[in-house]
């Protein structure tokens, strides 16, 4: 006999109660990110790159909803992730119940862990704060450990809810005035400002103001040239990222 309580529970991997919504009074099934395969892009690229590094701990600092800790593989002993946002960590804690969040500064943090990273973060921070930050975020990490921070470039005007966007000079001197030597720091460049005229002809009809549609040839399509296409040049790239280890 079917256990009618488990064939349910199967369904939560995801509150699809919360899908369907309305937008100015329409009624709408579906819910997407524009720049959702730019996200996936960068955010399956540090995954590779964080467990590459095999690492028994890692601190996600400013972690928001936490997906990326989620990305990570389970078998990590310890993946911890903290932010000042009580409805983020929220959002965190129902989607990864097996991973350890706090609401909660990055000073506050007890312990040091094989990689620490900040993902998209230092743009929110104000300019005064920014060596005191850097400072407790790279104190957190052990000797050995490897540290991860992306930004977003100046490839692409300032958003309203960021103080800057990156160039690579800026982002290594906000890193020193935390102490952090960026001499030896793997420095990349991640999803092209400028695709070519059919690759953005595909994305617009697929997803815009008016309608989206996921066609399965074209959505795998876009994936495969957007994951082929993520590493670019200075000059295109939309998010860079510093990967140094701690001396």
């Amino acid at each position: 006999m079917v256990d009618k309580f488990e064939s349910q529970n199967r369904h939560y991997v995801f509150p699809y109660h919360h899908i369907p919504h309305f937008v100015n009074g329409v009624a709408r099934r579906t819910r997407s990110l524009g720049w959702g395969l730019e996200y996936l892009c960068y955010s399956y690229e540090l995954k590779k790159i964080i467990e590459s590094f095999r690492p028994n701990s890692v601190l996600d600092v400013g972690c928001g909803d936490g997906r990326l800790l989620g990305l990570l593989d389970s078998s990590i002993e310890l993946r911890k992730g903290v932010d000042l946002s009580e409805e983020a960590i929220r959002f965190a804690k129902a989607f990864h119940p097996d991973v350890h969040y706090e609401v909660t500064d990055v000073q506050s943090v007890e312990g040091q862990f094989d990689v620490v990273t900040m993902i998209e973060v230092l743009e929110h921070i104000p300019d005064e704060v920014i060596p005191s930050f850097v400072e407790a975020a790279f104190s957190k990490l052990r000797p050995g450990g490897m540290f991860l921070v992306s930004v977003p470039t100046v490839v692409f005007p300032t958003l309203g809810k960021h103080y800057r966007h990156y160039d690579a000079a800026l982002l290594r001197q906000n890193l020193e005035s935390g102490g952090v030597c960026c001499d030896d720091a793997d420095v990349r460049y991640l999803c092209p400002q400028r695709e070519p005229l059919y690759v953005k002809l595909i994305d617009k009809l697929s997803f815009n103001r008016l309608w989206s549609f996921e066609f399965a040839p074209l959505q795998k399509f876009l994936w495969k040239w957007k994951w082929t296409h993520r590493y670019t040049t200075p000059e295109e790239g939309r998010h860079l990222w510093f990967q140094l280890e701690k001396s």
